[in-house]
């Protein structure tokens, strides 16, 4: 789900930002955005976003400014300044090169004047108190993703009372299957066989051989129990169920494609079409719940 969360602190001499933006996805992409020489922050503040965001892309952003001056370390290669120097002085001698080096000059030479900050490695405790303004940043998120989920469950109710209203219909159906099936097969045959006398018991064996291979009951059964089961997990809003509703979904829509392949009845076949589309709305939202 998508979702934006921003957290602020003060540690130490730092003053620490964190945002984090999140999109759908299938899984957890993290994405952690850290300048180099902090580089080593990076595993604290991803483990404390990955315990409330377990599913999404989100790009986690980090920036820290010293509330005060950071002191400098200024080296100078005395060694290759005085080479320098004398290399300048001998061709002073040698060609007509007039004037004098000044220091603005120097600058411009590489690897002369080195300027290193001080260190800037953090100790435990500041990792720490880093890592948990990330995690409240990461708590803003599941905050405003949890306000989507509500509305998402919604939809996702009226879609699975929309397949349970088909399935009602489909379950009815089936009651007169049978006998659509006998009288169609007797029809045909008296067609194909006029002058034939038609054995009654045999017809009704056919008959029963048909309808068995045609019988949904099993997975009409099965998908009633998916249909219940979506719905409870629905209900549990104090843990993920994202991932295991995505397994239900596809578990829904076999169920439904095994009916339509076996009910070749018209009725039974313009309700799988419209369970299918329903069902295929469901798959695409359910991408989107933690």
């Amino acid at each position: 789900m998508t979702g934006f969360g921003r957290a602020h602190g003060v540690v130490g001499e730092w003053s620490v930002d964190v945002a984090i933006r999140t999109v759908n996805h299938r899984f957890l992409d993290l994405n952690v955005r850290l300048r180099e020489e902090h580089a080593d922050l990076e595993p604290a503040v991803r483990r404390a976003v990955s315990r409330r965001i377990l599913r999404g892309k989100a790009d986690v952003t980090v920036r820290l400014r010293r509330l005060q001056e950071a002191e400098h370390e200024i080296s100078i290669n005395e060694s290759l300044l005085e080479r320098l120097l004398a290399r300048f002085a001998a061709l002073s001698a040698k060609f007509p090169i007039g004037g004098r080096l000044e220091v603005r000059d120097l600058l411009t030479v590489p690897q002369v004047v080195h300027v290193e900050s001080a260190a800037e490695t953090m100790e435990t405790e500041a990792v720490e108190q880093i890592a948990a303004i990330a995690s409240h940043a990461a708590a803003e998120v599941t905050r405003m993703r949890d306000a989507e989920g509500r509305l998402l469950a919604t939809d996702l109710l009226e879609r699975i009372g929309f397949l349970r209203e088909r399935l009602g219909k489909i379950a009815e159906a089936r009651r007169d299957i049978v006998e659509r099936l006998h009288a169609s097969l007797r029809e045909r045959l008296a067609g194909l066989f006029a002058d034939t006398p038609l054995d009654s018991g045999r017809l009704e064996q056919e008959a029963a051989m048909l309808a068995e291979r045609s019988d949904v009951a099993e997975e009409l059964t099965r998908l009633d129990a998916h249909l219940d089961q979506f719905r409870d997990l629905l209900g549990r809003a104090a843990e993920p169920v994202g991932k295991k509703l995505d397994f239900l979904t596809q578990e829904i829509q076999r169920e439904i494609n095994t009916i339509g392949s076996k009910c070749r009845d018209l009725g039974v076949t313009r309700d799988v079409i419209d369970m299918k589309s329903e069902t295929e709305k469901i798959r695409e939202q359910v991408q989107n719940l933690e």
